[in-house]
């Protein structure tokens, strides 16, 4: 059911400009204080992505590009680990010091887009 709701956010997301913001989910962390939460543009780096503008994508968030290794292994280790083929990475993927480094990084990342707005 998962991959089913996925596809279909895609193809609205491909489909679909957020430049246009009648339709557009606002972020509550921009809305309380004005300043950009890691996430903020997700919707637009959504779209740019899904039509093949990577580099616009980056652009638009840096950080969430490159963690979507991170998030493909996630997602293989635990949705498709077929008689453990995913162990070892379940294993790194899910390991206490990597779960740390993403979360520092993840939070450097809010230090950095709000001192320098980006």
């Amino acid at each position: 059911m998962i991959p089913v709701v996925l596809v279909s956010i895609g193809i609205i997301y491909y489909n679909c400009n957020p430049e246009h913001p009648y339709w557009v989910i606002k972020c509550p962390w921009w809305l309380l204080t004005g300043t950009y939460c890691p996430s903020c543009g997700i919707q637009r780096f959504t779209h740019q992505l899904l039509s093949g503008h990577v580099y616009e994508a980056f652009c638009l968030n840096p950080f969430l590009l490159l963690s979507i290794p991170y998030a493909v292994l996630a997602v293989l280790g635990k949705w498709y680990n077929i008689k453990g083929v995913f162990d070892n990475t379940n294993r790194f993927v899910y390991s206490r010091q990597t779960l740390m480094v993403y979360v520092v990084l993840y939070l450097v990342w809010w230090v950095m887009r709000i001192i320098f707005n980006i």
